[in-house]
């Protein structure tokens, strides 16, 4: 009687059906689940899940949906988890445990985890003020299903089967996994107790119940990658692809030893000079650490021009062919670094199959041939891997990897398992925007104790993540929190790293500014002795000033401006125009005086080396980023003596930081340490290191309350919405007038719909630059409505794209050229008169709304 009840049935193009029974795709999700499961300790419970997760397919009226006699939603998630209810109430095995708080967390995760398989909920229910998950269970209070009948004697049937044929049953399976939840329950525990503060309960309960949250979105993870790649395969003939562990080693053995044959070349270099021998000192002690650390969060702290890239990639494929490991991801949070060191690492790995870049940049080729199915078959393969992360090497984004630990996308949700026993180098660890850091902190520590982790927070400048001002620090180090620096710092301190000398001129204070006729003097003297100068400042508009000014009173030298007013095609063309001004001053080829005026997108993966460098106030981070554009190499010379280049921070008083609330508070932290140390003149020798440690502590200090990543209007952050809930919880108590009886209680949907690790609202508007040809096929490829070519063309056209915040004072300026001969499309061309071969876009209507 239920060997025919369906899980799937689908018709193909060829009109053949084709289904699968619902035993078949339980045992299935089951065994992959458990699996994943299997490698963080939770085998049984994820098999149980898997197996119950679908259970609801059986009442008559889904039947009816799949056979197509019904076309309404039947909600089988909700029986599934009634059922799950039932079995624990129905069990005397279970009584003795059953009030016991770990069971009871127990119990309200495995509903959750059935009711939320197909979308994230929040617990307490905002408008009826109900728990929902509890309220889920009377699903069948108003529609007509048929628990009993169908659900329930499917249950028995499938237990039996079970048991006749696996050799286990589901009471057998659920006291394993309450064992084994025994376990991770009291890790969780642990390492909220981990936290300093943790004698404040408040403290504690937060940190705790957040790490439940995260074991939750765990367990969900890993029952989405067994859910979804069962169901997208179980038709196809050819599975997609998954590497085992045999294939893995051999993919880390064969790269591991192309990374180590680069370094015998380095090694065997007769007479390297100090930098380059000392590059390769600090990649053999990263080496042996990752030989000596299967798991744990470190610290790669290498000054600019160290080598960071290849030792980080030795690091990583290092402990992964000597513990076997799943993954490596290379994250960072400039696009314009990810896309420069991904072409390093996959021209050291040379094998692109086990390469997979994800972000906003890689767009699948597509084309018109005769090879259309062989297309969609690449098509169908990016995709997978792009939901799935199931790639050995994945080389990403920060806002990717953040979404795929916060957001609640089905794709974002199941790649987090992905992220189980991986090497993970987190690049510029520093750019961690100010709003997400706890949620960060408290996942880093998650991953590393429970899903075994190897995670490194790579950068020139270490943020204090385990500084006694958070509340919610990173817990760095091995499982027993020691040992966290791969790098110490007798080496980092070489003298072939003093490339640079920072000189304060904001005065003791930090508060004197310089006008624009100072700069330009300062500069002019500066320039006696130098070739090239590199002047970086916060906002556009003062960019534009001193851009101007320069241009009428320094007409011999060779004024550059870059922000982001240019296309990114443009900037290309500058930064490459510049690049050889400078390398033919330092080859002594010409003497060119070189001025380059332009924002903090200079700051990060573009390789230029400047005699010197002005830095209007920032973070110590920034200054740090600047100082690696200036006497990049170290072979700056003046009368045949190698000399270091200079970093001067100013203050100039054109700029207005009142609309750049993140920069104001950096610039805020930045004068106080400044303020911090003894200035004995207005122009004095300053030291980074000095004044670091007070730096972070102070910019922490001022805004603790901002790290929590604050959602709501009534104050509540997404810190209290994944962990204790308070107000929800309140709000519950008044409306029933009684105490919250539950242990969950998080609002799971609301905090990933509100994160956004960095504001989206924005919309790329095409601009005229040497793409004349492309805008007018364009507009020809829009008339006949022809999709696929205005698909290619609009790649074509990416970098002579500028992003720009949506507003109705664009009009005006720009026009959508898609109107209405393409539904609901729209592709905005800004006017060809708007955009200059010098300063990008000028009019100051538009201007003010670029990114």
């Amino acid at each position: 009687m239920f060997f025919d009840v369906l899980a799937r049935k689908e018709e193909n193009e060829l009109g053949e059906v084709k289904s699968q029974s619902l035993t078949e795709h339980l045992l299935s999700v089951g065994k992959i689940a458990s699996q994943i499961g299997d490698l963080i300790g939770i085998k049984h419970l994820m098999m149980h899940v898997g197996l119950l997760h679908d259970m609801g397919k059986a009442d008559r009226n889904f039947q009816t949906y799949l056979n197509g006699s019904s076309n309404k939603k039947v909600d089988h998630s909700s029986a599934g988890a009634k059922l799950w209810i039932h079995i624990l109430s129905d069990t005397k095995e279970y009584e003795e445990y059953y009030n016991t708080v770990k069971f009871q967390y127990y119990k309200e995760i495995i509903l959750y985890l059935i009711q939320s398989h197909h979308g994230l909920f929040d617990v307490i229910d905002t408008i009826n003020i109900k728990n929902k998950s509890f309220e889920r269970l009377k699903y069948d209070s108003k529609v007509t299903y048929h628990f009993n009948d169908d659900v329930l004697n499917y249950y028995n049937y499938f237990n039996n089967y079970l048991i006749q044929n696996e050799n286990y049953s589901m009471d057998e399976l659920i006291w394993r996994g309450f064992e084994e939840f025994n376990v991770i329950f009291n890790k969780l525990k642990q390492m909220a107790k981990s936290n300093p503060l943790a004698e404040s309960k408040k403290v504690y309960l937060h940190e705790f119940n957040y790490y439940i949250s995260c074991f939750v979105r765990l367990c969900l993870s890993i029952l989405k990658e067994a859910d979804i790649y069962d169901s997208a395969n179980v038709f196809e003939a050819e599975k997609q692809k998954v590497w085992n562990q045999e294939e893995l080693q051999s993919i880390w053995n064969e790269a591991y030893s192309k990374i180590e044959m680069i370094y015998r070349d380095y090694e065997n270099v007769d007479k390297p000079s100090e930098l380059n021998y000392t590059r390769t000192e600090m990649s053999k002690v990263a080496k042996q650490f990752a030989s000596n650390y299967k798991e744990g969060i470190f610290q790669l702290e290498m000054p600019t021009g160290a080598g960071k890239t290849k030792t980080s990639l030795r690091y990583a494929l290092t402990n992964a062919k000597n513990y076997n490991r799943k993954r490596i991801f290379y994250i960072t949070a400039f696009l314009s670094v990810l896309e420069q060191n991904a072409n390093e690492i996959k021209n050291i790995i040379s094998n692109d199959t086990i390469v997979l870049e994800h972000h906003s940049n890689i767009l699948l080729e597509e084309r018109k041939d005769d090879e259309q199915f062989k297309y969609d078959v690449e098509h169908r393969m990016l995709s997978y891997l792009k939901e799935s992360w199931e790639a050995p090497i994945i080389l990403t984004t920060m806002v990717q990897f953040c979404n795929t630990l916060f957001k609640g996308q089905a794709s974002q949700i199941r790649r987090f398992c992905k992220l189980i026993d991986s090497v993970i180098i987190i690049d510029e660890v520093q750019s961690l925007p100010l709003k997400a850091i706890y949620n960060f902190n408290l996942m880093m520590n998650f991953m590393k104790n429970i899903m075994h982790c190897n995670i490194v927070h790579c950068t020139a400048t270490q943020p204090i993540l385990n500084s006694k001002a958070l509340k919610y620090p990173v817990y760095y180090g091995d499982l027993n929190n020691n040992n966290f620096k791969i790098i110490e710092k007798k080496l980092i301190k070489r003298t072939c790293f003093d490339r640079v000398v920072y000189y304060n001129l904001t005065g003791s204070d930090a508060r004197k500014k310089m006008s624009t006729y100072d700069i330009i003097q300062h500069v002019e003297k500066t320039l006696r002795d130098f070739d090239s100068c590199l002047i970086v400042l916060n906002t556009k508009k003062a960019v534009r000033t001193l851009y101007d000014e320069f241009s009428n009173q320094m007409t011999n030298e060779k004024i550059v401006y870059l922000t982001t007013n240019l296309c990114a095609a443009h900037r290309l063309e500058i930064i490459d125009e510049v690049k050889q001004i400078l390398i033919k001053n330092r080859n002594g080829n010409s003497k060119t005086k070189l001025i380059c005026i332009s924002t903090q997108l200079i700051e990060a993966g573009v390789d230029l080396d400047f005699d010197c460098v002005y830095r209007s106030m920032a973070g110590i981070d920034s200054l740090v980023q600047c100082a690696g554009r200036c006497n990049r190499e170290g072979k700056l010379t003046k009368d045949g003596q190698y000399i270091q280049g200079k970093i001067y921070i100013i203050n100039y008083d054109m700029e207005n930081l009142a609309n750049l609330q993140d920069i104001r508070q950096t610039v805020t932290a930045s004068e106080e340490a400044i303020r911090s140390i003894s200035i004995a003149n207005d122009e004095e020798q300053i030291s980074l290191d000095e004044i670091k440690s007070y730096y972070f502590n102070k910019y922490y200090i001022e805004n603790e309350k901002k790290m929590s990543y604050c959602q709501r209007k009534d104050g509540d952050n997404m810190i209290e919405q994944l962990s204790i809930n308070k107000s929800m919880r309140i709000a519950y108590e008044q409306y029933h007038y009684t105490k919250y009886p539950f242990r969950l209680a998080q609002a799971f949907r609301e905090a990933a719909d509100n994160f956004e690790l960095i504001k989206h609202d924005t919309v790329g508007v095409i601009v005229y630059y040497k793409n004349e040809d492309l805008i007018e096929q364009l507009l020809i490829a829009i008339e006949k409505r022809d999709s696929y070519e205005i698909s290619k063309l609009l790649k074509k056209l990416q970098r002579t794209t500028v992003n720009v915040y949506f507003n109705e004072k664009l009009q005006g300026y720009v026009q959508n050229i898609i109107k209405d001969k393409v539904k609901d499309g729209q592709i905005w061309l800004l006017d060809k008169h708007y955009y200059d071969e010098k300063l990008g876009i000028v009019t100051e209507g538009l201007a003010d709304f670029i990114v």
